[in-house]
């Protein structure tokens, strides 16, 4: 398989302590990956570290492929439109014009997104919301996808919707999908393969096969 992602014996403390331990896992392109464990185990941490967005202890982070990110909060700005707001990593990239329109055209018939576009984040559905968030980050044409959390707040109809996405976008564009959540029917639903936590400091419990289709 094309491997995407290869972590190995990943640690990282804070002041008061560890938070993650000797975690060690691949990811696959094509593949969905589940990550579950007790609230405030580190999971959060873990995304983040992997990321570079924190200093490891020890340990080793190998990435083959460019990554978009859906943080747990959508983190979308609210003087901005929603196109602002997904489009705005390519502007500070430097993109062109054409190439930033393009792009948009494209993530937002794939996300049924262009009804919504001129509106502003509190005029949208928690959902709606949710699919710009990941729209600002499949615009970047990543390799990889990694989501914190991103059924919170969102209702069954929303939560179909976007399963059913992730499972296009796993199918049609082959990427390698990250999921951390704490629900499990969701998880199972969609994952290759789950790995479940202890408790902080966060090890590896159990590795769930999940999704044989």
């Amino acid at each position: 398989m094309d491997e995407l992602i290869a972590v190995r014996n990943l640690t990282k403390s804070f002041s008061d302590g560890p938070v993650i331990s000797n975690i060690s896992f691949k990811l696959n392109r094509g593949e969905v990956l589940g990550i579950m464990g007790p609230n405030g185990c580190g999971k959060t941490t873990m995304l983040r570290t992997i990321l570079g967005l924190e200093n490891k202890d020890s340990g080793e982070v190998k990435i083959r492929g460019k990554i978009g990110y859906v943080p747990q909060d959508n983190l979308l700005l609210p003087w901005l439109k929603l196109r602002e707001n997904i489009v705005i990593g390519l502007k500070i990239s430097g993109a062109g014009e054409r190439e930033i329109e393009e792009r948009l055209s494209y993530v937002s018939e794939l996300l049924s997104l262009n009804d919504h576009l001129d509106k502003y984040p509190n005029r949208v559905s928690g959902g709606t919301a949710r699919k710009a968030s990941i729209a600002r980050a499949l615009i970047i044409m990543p390799d990889i996808l990694i989501l914190d959390e991103p059924y919170t707040g969102l209702d069954s109809s929303s939560i179909s919707i976007l399963q059913t996405l992730l499972k296009n976008l796993k199918k049609e564009i082959r990427l390698g999908i990250i999921i951390v959540s704490h629900q499990v029917d969701e998880l199972m639903e969609i994952s290759d393969r789950i790995i479940v936590l202890t408790h902080r400091p966060a090890r590896i419990k159990d590795v769930i096969e999940a999704n044989k289709k």
